[in-house]
């Protein structure tokens, strides 16, 4: 379903998430709830099927984590585009339309549209309250959020050389349905993005929700700033972002405490989230759902005395099968903001900048919490470029069927680190290079068809 299209159902599905609040039973003239008060706009931000099932997954089920065991199992998987993603095939749609990894996040920025612009309408007296600073700073870190899924779906790897003429994606500042928008740049997207989490941040409080997480906080914008940084390869800026969001919240989970042979072994609200938000409900949850596995390379990666072995994974006929997301929902994979993934961002930032022993540090917090008790052994290394691939090791072994994968290879890729993938399937093999224009996902052809943007050359 293209954008406008679905932007224009939007109210008409809202009941999904809130269906016994005061402001969604108003039933106006236009068929279209608009909302008035402080609480309609709470009430619009917390729709979850709308606000926290957004992030894409074609970069997920197109990077290297999993694999599908037989050619049987591949021919079974229910679309499409999950096949063409798997083979990197330059049309992944093949006339599927609907695709959520587009339209997911553009509804939610525009329910954040909706919001932000109803908010300039309130009296003085009630945008000042707490409840009136924190909506507005709510509804802009969910529209930054869903600008950087979008870009690093649909666009380039951030180049600060060409990121002023790389085709970014759409920007929508306004909830008005009929209004078309041309691509922006990759530099005036990411821009967006900064400026949202950035005026967020102006609007939290100190206060962590611990009891709500997909509602975002100060040290959840924070976080994710240092995301944003780290894609723009800004790894100063990460750094500091990284220690902001530190300085607030950085529990981390003894994994010792961690049930090894639970179905699901992390709640909901685990400790070390900042953030809640998950894929989209689509491709992937069917994926790794039971007919495929995890790749072969990457389980070979965990050491015996290492629990995120048997924590994230389980064995079945000698293969390694996913349990459930790290925050506990079922096969849809968490994309939020997390403690465990800010030391590592931490510890990559202070190594590029040539502060080893403390990079080295922040790792060995991390792992001490991931290893059978005792058996941890701090890292030894020879060079900073030793330890800076001990770093990203540890970052693809711990944010394993996060998001963060695909973007990370992108990002990687452009600062030279020669990542080839390949695949092996029914006796044919796959290659991807790096740099490849697959990198690049398509935008669908309805949204072509409706608002005739530039689409990606693959």
């Amino acid at each position: 379903m293209s954008t406008k299209i679905n932007i224009a159902i939007a109210f008409s599905i809202l009941t999904a998430g809130c269906t016994k609040s005061d402001f969604l039973e108003k039933k106006p003239n236009t068929g279209i709830v608009i909302p008035s008060t402080i609480t309609d706009m709470t009430q619009l931000l917390d729709n979850q099927t709308v606000m926290l099932y957004n992030a894409p997954c074609t970069g997920t089920l197109s990077a290297d984590e999993y694999y599908y065991y037989s050619l049987d199992d591949f021919n079974a998987t229910g679309t499409k585009t999950e096949k063409n993603c798997y083979t990197w095939q330059k049309d992944i749609y093949q006339g599927e339309n609907r695709i959520p990894d587009w339209n997911n996040p553009y509804q939610a920025i525009f329910y954040s549209n909706v919001v932000l612009e109803q908010w300039d309408k309130l009296a003085t007296v009630e945008k000042t309250t707490n409840e009136g600073r924190f909506v507005k700073g709510w509804a802009l870190y969910e529209r930054a959020y869903n600008y950087l899924n979008l870009v690093q779906t649909f666009s380039p790897a951030y180049d600060k050389g060409t990121a002023a003429t790389d085709l970014g994606v759409p920007i929508r500042l306004s909830a008005n349905i009929n209004e078309i928008k041309q691509r922006a740049s990759v530099e005036d997207t990411y821009n967006q993005i900064l400026n949202d989490l950035k005026g967020s941040i102006t609007y939290f409080t100190d206060i962590f929700p611990s009891q709500n997480l997909n509602r975002p906080s100060k040290v959840a914008a924070f976080g994710l700033l240092a995301r944003v940084y780290l894609y723009m390869r800004e790894y100063n800026l990460a750094g500091a972002y990284a220690d902001s969001s530190l300085l607030l919240k950085s529990d981390l989970i003894d994994y010792n405490t961690v049930s090894t042979t639970a179905s699901r072994p992390f709640t909901i609200y685990n400790p070390e989230v900042l953030k809640l938000s998950l894929m989209s409900q689509g491709y992937l949850a069917a994926t790794l759902a039971g007919v495929s596995a995890v790749d072969t390379a990457l389980i070979n990666m965990y050491e015996d005395t290492d629990l995120r072995k048997y924590i994230f994974f389980k064995e079945d006929k000698g293969v390694y099968l996913t349990k459930s997301s790290y925050n506990g929902k079922g096969f849809y994979p968490f994309t939020g903001v997390a403690v465990d993934e800010l030391f590592l961002i931490k510890a990559e930032t202070l190594v590029r900048a040539g502060q080893v022993m403390r990079a080295a540090e922040y790792l060995d917090r991390l792992l001490t919490n991931r290893y059978t008790t005792g058996n941890y052994k701090p890292i030894s290394y020879n060079t900073g470029d030793e330890l800076l691939q001990h770093i990203l090791n540890e970052r693809k072994k711990e944010l394993v069927l996060r998001g963060v994968r695909w973007p990370d290879i992108k990002r990687l890729n452009k600062g030279g680190a020669n990542i080839t993938l390949r695949r092996e399937l029914g006796g044919t093999n796959y290659e991807l290079l790096p740099n490849d224009p697959r990198y690049v996902m398509p935008i669908p052809s309805d949204e072509i068809a409706l608002s005739h943007i530039q689409q990606n050359v693959r």
